[in-house]
């Protein structure tokens, strides 16, 4: 009897042990909520990096990722260079090495609809890429092949959480929702956003945000994609870039700094 009573706690103590490295193990696979923010240039970057309580910095592939929080929430701050590549190596980084949950790029872009003046802000609904051309062996323009891919949608809790950010945070200034595209040229001729506009439509152009948006479909993460608009695609508005880029940085900052501390 004795060593019956044994042998039902044994079994009992190995269960309850079981059960409590199972919900430890549970607990743990929950990934902890990190969001990434990538901008291509420093001033893209600065004030979001002087807003966050930065605990730790780390170089990976010529890129610093600035560890810490911002308005209380976790988050990696980096400038990943401009150009597709330099993007979408960045973008696999923050989620493959520092286990970033979602992603959000912020910069500058050109305007590809007139309706959206000189400050105003474009937050993606997709990203395609304008150069991506490989029509000749059967595709569609901008598709990559074998993945069925065109367009990368954004994150549409995401989506929504920036565009509440810009009217809270930037209330003078419109928000628009629309396509993003995306390629490795500067953009400043009337012609080429012509023939951008008749390939893909879309609201603006840039040259990173649908390498960031293809990182994360890959790597199964949010992202969305805030930019403030540089010019008019008619030309009738012109403003020097390097004077325009200070000013729409900062708004940009601000309108991230108020989407994080709601997430």
């Amino acid at each position: 009897m004795g060593k019956t009573i044994k042998g039902i706690a044994a079994v009992i103590a190995v269960a309850v042990i079981s059960g409590a490295l199972l919900a430890g193990c549970s607990n743990n696979s929950a990934p902890k909520e990190k969001i990434g923010i990538i901008g291509a240039m420093d001033a893209e970057v600065k004030s979001l990096k002087e807003a966050a309580k930065i605990t730790k910095t780390t170089k990976i592939a010529e890129m610093e990722f600035c560890e810490g929080t911002l308005k209380d929430k976790d988050v990696v701050i980096v400038k990943c260079g401009m150009g597709k590549v330099n993007a979408g190596i960045c973008a696999h980084t923050l989620i493959n090495d520092f286990n970033c949950t979602a992603i959000i790029n912020t910069g500058v872009a050109g305007s590809l609809d007139n309706q959206i003046d000189i400050g105003d802000i474009v937050v993606s609904t997709d990203a395609v890429q304008h150069d991506y051309d490989v029509e000749a062996i059967g595709f569609k323009k901008g598709e990559i092949p074998y993945t069925g891919q065109y367009a990368f949608p954004a994150d549409e809790a995401l989506r929504a959480a920036a565009v509440k950010a810009v009217r809270e945070s930037a209330d003078d200034i419109r928000v628009f929702e629309g396509r993003v595209c995306s390629g490795d040229q500067f953009i400043n001729k009337k012609e080429q956003k012509e023939k951008i506009i008749a390939d893909f439509g879309g609201m603006c152009c840039e040259m990173e945000g649908a390498a960031i948006a293809q990182a994360c479909y890959l790597n199964n993460k949010p992202f969305v994609i805030i930019r403030a608009i540089s010019d008019k695609p008619d030309e009738t508005e012109i403003v020097e870039y390097k004077v325009f880029e200070a000013k729409a940085a900062e708004r940009c900052a601000k309108i991230v700094k108020s989407m994080v501390a709601s997430l």
